[in-house]
């Protein structure tokens, strides 16, 4: 954003259908000139028709030869009951050849089915739904051998032994677009505060273990803004130590619009202890680990106002800013597996540019690496018809490549740029570079 922008921005941020509707005015008078080129610094590998989803798992293999993928056979509207999704991966040089494992009719445009891998291992998960439930399914992409297990999940740990996850009917309901089309009876699914929240599920047995309730959140650290609201969680990721897990708590008005929330970031174990709220001044949209001690979070502190925010784990007061000049507006951040390099992506701006940015933690070095048009068709309509596609960009395993979905071919695709050896020894080529101060 710029200078004006940011004004702008901060005026109407707390009113999201007045800057829903700002916004379309001010991208619709740069419509009248021709969409930008894609611009890059490094070859991109584009998969048309493919995509991935959310930025907080990396779909590259341990050891990177393979790069998880779904397939729709239709774009520019919402799932509906039914609808298939494949699910598969690809291998080969550039990870060009694509192999099928499944079909699954649980899933949306931003998380996918929560494809990930299952640790070091040769093992996927995935969510479905089967006889009535949101299950989760773990298939061996060698010998085929499949489990199912009773309960969808949120997030995979790095070790591979435990998952948690949450209610995706409710997601659906409070979030739309971010949970799942499918009919389910869940009990207290649209009560305002209900007894269930966030589960444990162990991969080697499938026993699920609900740990923190919504109930016993709201009673933590209450906030006189969440009287009457009601409250769902969502975004789990689990730390690189596989040793807790950060998570959305979020509420909004039942009778108000949906995209009208307000939200905190909560850290917590696999007993449901919660071990730190930050301070974020009602308002978090993306998370991520650095390190297993650091989070990061596009979020509102009130020194700063909305910046990416490094919080120390045990230490909710202590807080570090990334980027303050230079990264300027919300995006999805991830780490590389060092924990020094950013990958970052930004919305579309008044031409409809995505910028995909690169930002070194230590010499704090912002690298723009690729500058991608979306097609004007690709802008979501409204909140319940959200199928825009955000880069969600996502690093690989070596600090090497990083893969994103994309539209600029005109296509929903699944791409991935290879930085080399670029990355680690600090040779980035860029479009353009920025110094923070």
């Amino acid at each position: 954003m710029n200078k004006i922008e940011r004004f702008v921005y901060n005026l109407v941020r707390k009113n999201p259908l007045l800057k829903n509707q700002i916004r379309n005015i001010y991208q619709s008078i740069f419509d009248l000139f021709p969409l930008g080129p894609t611009q890059s610094s490094y070859p991109i590998v584009a998969r048309a028709g493919y995509f991935y989803g959310f930025h907080d798992h990396s779909p590259f293999s341990h050891d990177n030869s393979k790069l998880l993928a779904n397939k729709a056979e239709f774009d520019l509207r919402m799932p509906k009951l039914g609808d298939a999704l494949t699910v598969g991966f690809f291998e080969g040089k550039d990870h060009q050849n694509f192999i099928k494992l499944a079909e699954t009719n649980t899933w949306c445009w931003h998380m996918g089915c929560k494809l990930q891998w299952l640790g070091q291992t040769n093992k996927v998960i995935f969510n479905d739904h089967i006889g009535g439930k949101n299950v989760s399914r773990i298939i061996d992409v060698e010998t085929k051998k499949e489990r199912v297990l009773e309960s969808a999940i949120g997030s995979v740990s790095p070790d591979g032994l435990w998952a948690v996850g949450y209610s995706f009917a409710r997601i659906q309901r409070c979030m739309p677009g971010y949970g799942y089309i499918q009919d389910v009876e869940e009990l207290g699914v649209d009560d305002t505060v209900p007894e269930d929240g966030i589960y444990r599920v162990d991969i080697d047995t499938g026993l699920k273990t609900d740990i923190l309730s919504l109930k016993d959140l709201v009673k933590t650290k209450p906030e006189s803004s969440m009287e009457n609201m009601k409250h769902y969680v969502t975004h789990t990721i689990i730390s690189p130590d596989s040793r807790r897990f950060i998570f959305l708590h979020r509420w909004i008005d039942p009778k108000g619009p949906v995209d009208k929330r307000i939200s905190r970031l909560v850290v917590a174990d696999f007993d449901g202890n919660i071990v730190d709220i930050f301070n974020t001044d009602g308002m978090v949209s993306h998370i991520g680990w650095q390190d297993p001690n650091h989070a990061v979070a596009y979020c509102r502190v009130p020194q700063f106002d909305d910046k990416f925010v490094v919080f120390e784990v045990g230490k909710s007061d202590l807080s570090s800013i990334i980027g303050n000049t230079t990264l300027t507006s919300d995006g999805h951040p991830s780490f590389d597996p060092s924990g020094k390099w950013l990958v970052i992506d930004s919305y579309p701006d008044r031409r409809r540019i995505q910028n995909l940015i690169i930002f070194n933690t230590e010499s704090k070095k912002k690298y723009e690496v690729a500058k991608l048009p979306q097609p004007k068709e690709f802008q979501s309509p409204s909140h319940y018809k959200h199928w825009g596609c955000d880069l969600h960009p996502r690093w690989d395993r070596k600090s090497e490549m990083v893969c994103f979905d994309a539209t600029f071919s005109g296509v929903r695709s699944l791409c991935t740029m290879n930085f080399g050896s670029d990355i680690l020894s600090h040779k980035l080529k860029y479009l353009t570079i920025t110094v923070e101060p």
